[in-house]
């Protein structure tokens, strides 16, 4: 896999945990149920950055 598309899977996940938090904060599901899974895929992309070495972009 290219490097772009190690990047491009990593952002789809942080944006889909970040729209599954909005949505528990605005009321579409508990918060809480949000806030678990949004964490939860979190660590599963910071996990795929470590596995397929993915250098962050600080």
């Amino acid at each position: 896999m290219d490097n772009n598309q190690k990047n491009f899977v990593l952002y789809i996940i942080g944006a889909v945990g970040l729209i599954i938090f909005l949505g528990g904060i605005f009321g579409l599901y508990d918060w809480k149920y949000g806030l678990v899974i949004a964490i939860v895929l979190w660590i599963i992309a910071g996990a795929y950055r470590t596995y397929f070495g993915v250098p962050s972009n600080r």
